[in-house]
């Protein structure tokens, strides 16, 4: 995995999350991520074939992510110009 520092930032305690993300989610998101990997290779999936049951759980924090993301990064456009 390669570490984005955009990707995170630190909650009330002072734990690296997700940006949108609480500390559970991000280790569940990581934890779904690995074991989604370990299972089936995205590179074997063929389209948007989502067949199983993590996946579901793993898009949705992951929406839940760049969602909140989203405005960091229009703002990080927006200064590079």
């Amino acid at each position: 995995m390669i570490d984005d520092d955009d990707r995170y930032q630190l909650d009330a305690q002072g734990n690296r999350v997700l940006i949108g993300l609480t500390v559970e989610e991000t280790a569940e998101f990581f934890r779904l991520e690995d074991a989604i990997a370990e299972s089936c290779p995205r590179s074997q999936l063929a389209g948007d074939d989502w067949s199983l049951p993590e996946d579901g759980r793993w898009l949705e924090l992951f929406e839940k992510h760049e969602s909140a993301r989203r405005p960091f990064l229009n703002v990080d456009h927006k200064t590079k110009h």
